[in-house]
């Protein structure tokens, strides 16, 4: 499989870009939502990608991020969402405002992108919450404040319920526990030496920047 392509935007559509790499063009389809977040024609860049193989097709999606391309991956995995569904979830939402929206079964929040009715997204947090669920660890006082070193009593209380949602919104986009407790851990450290608040979006998001480089 084609996992990520680097080169030269020769051409840009609504819904796809030719990348040229070494005199071969590579035709890379996406969401329309996503265009604006790829490189302009005649920039080089790197386009993270999935191989969709069907019997009379092979077609490449590309994604700007690994993070992007982790959640599409992770969708298809859903029954009833295709490729395309997929790839239009991928562009209509972050990976943070995704795993928020299974997390609190905010049907309303998925049902906004474009080919998700009510009984796709029960499906989806149906599906990707109960798998969190069977694998999502019990996580002690004690645990939480050794990934996240938090300092006092009270920090510790308050971070114990963000740390918990965390982890289990970064399970839901399909990372293992450990991982994602190493990600949490350095988000949280780089988020208070910021001074920026610690809530749970700016933990998921900036705990993803941590793991598109692992």
């Amino acid at each position: 499989m084609i996992a990520v392509l680097e080169g030269e935007i020769v051409q840009k559509y609504p819904d796809s870009m030719i990348l040229m790499i070494g005199g071969v063009g590579f035709e890379i389809f996406y969401d329309s939502l996503m265009a604006n977040q790829f490189p302009a024609v005649g920039e080089q860049t790197k386009i993270w990608t999935y191989m969709n193989v069907r019997e009379n097709e092979l077609r490449l999606y590309g994604f700007p991020t690994q993070e992007i391309k982790k959640l599409y991956e992770l969708l298809i995995t859903v029954s009833g969402i295709g490729p395309k569904v997929a790839s239009g979830i991928v562009g209509g939402m972050s990976p943070e405002r995704f795993a928020m929206a299974v997390l609190n079964e905010d049907v309303k929040s998925l049902t906004q992108i474009k080919g998700i009715g009510n009984k796709g997204a029960q499906r989806i947090i149906l599906e990707l919450k109960d798998q969190v669920k069977k694998s999502l660890p019990d996580i002690s006082r004690t645990d939480l404040s050794a990934t996240i070193g938090t300092e006092t009593e009270a920090e510790d209380t308050n971070m114990l319920s963000i740390g918990h949602e965390s982890l289990s919104a970064l399970m839901v986009l399909g990372y293992q526990e450990f991982e994602a407790e190493q990600a949490l851990k350095k988000a949280y450290h780089s988020l208070k030496a910021k001074e920026q608040e610690i809530a749970v979006e700016s933990l998921i998001k900036t705990a993803l920047k941590h793991l598109s480089v692992l």
